[in-house]
């Protein structure tokens, strides 16, 4: 799949503005969206990548919500996780239409599911019949490279790290990193896959869901709502902060300007 990248992941919580008080204390900056359509968000955002932390605050209210037909296809994740967890991550692609052609073509069932406000939109594309932890597709309109350069300098702060890799946990690793490969369009190696943006590790075990993230920097390992951060090289001096950039999930956009 050319030009596949890593978008953002997807990060489970009972209280969202708890949730991202403790992103802040562990170096992860994330801006507190107010609750929309009985449902908030809030997010820690790199660049394009973000970490988006979610709950659902109204159920009723979010039943009118133009993200609930989406939200239906993640309850069985949602209810895994439990009390907290992530439960999938966007891959951004040039056209999710056309992916979504090509999952067709390979066999799976797929559901498209476009969300607009105005002149702001995008497509979301998911797999039902792939694992929970398996990825959905996005595509922005306008493109999300256009969308951050909308915003000014000052638009959000990353903090001294960077989100490196997503580590998932299933029972054979090589398998999975291999299927998930294909899937992408791109190559795992071994137990990985390079996937621009983040790559995906898999470890073995019994949990069959992403588990955590590696992060770059020094700082002490911390588990926030059942999702694990590991630094991946605490030798390593932190990044310095990127040049602040805008977008979807920054305190730049709108807050309705959100994905899955």
């Amino acid at each position: 799949m050319r030009d596949a990248e890593f978008d953002h992941l997807l990060h489970w919580v009972p209280d969202v503005g708890a949730a991202a008080r403790e992103y802040a204390a562990a170096g992860f900056p994330a801006h507190v969206n107010e609750p929309l359509s009985g449902f908030q968000n809030a997010g820690w955002r790199l660049d394009e990548r973000y970490v988006e932390i979610l709950t659902v605050v109204d159920e009723e209210a979010f039943a009118t919500s133009p993200y609930a037909p989406a939200w239906e296809l993640l309850r069985p994740a949602v209810a895994a996780a439990g009390r907290g967890g992530a439960l999938t991550f966007a891959v951004n692609v040039p056209d999710a239409a056309a992916t979504a052609e090509r999952l067709r073509g390979l066999g799976h069932r797929v559901v498209e599911a476009p969300v607009s406000f105005g002149d702001l939109g995008f497509l979301e594309v998911f797999a039902p019949d792939t694992p929970s932890w398996a990825p959905f597709f996005i595509t922005y309109d306008p493109p999300r490279d256009q969308l951050l350069a909308q915003a000014g300098p000052d638009a959000f702060d990353p903090g001294p790290h960077d989100l490196e890799a997503l580590v998932v946990e299933t029972p054979d690793p090589a398998r999975d990193a291999h299927w998930l490969g294909e899937l992408l369009e791109v190559p795992a190696t071994g137990t990985e896959v390079p996937l621009p943006g983040a790559r995906v590790v898999f470890e073995e075990g019994p949990a069959e869901r992403i588990t955590g993230v590696l992060v770059s920097g020094t700082g002490p390992d911390v588990v926030i709502d059942g999702l694990r951060f590991q630094h991946s090289n605490p030798t390593a001096q932190p990044r310095s902060a990127r040049p602040a950039a805008g977008g979807p999930g920054s305190a730049a956009s709108r807050s309705e300007w959100r994905s899955w």
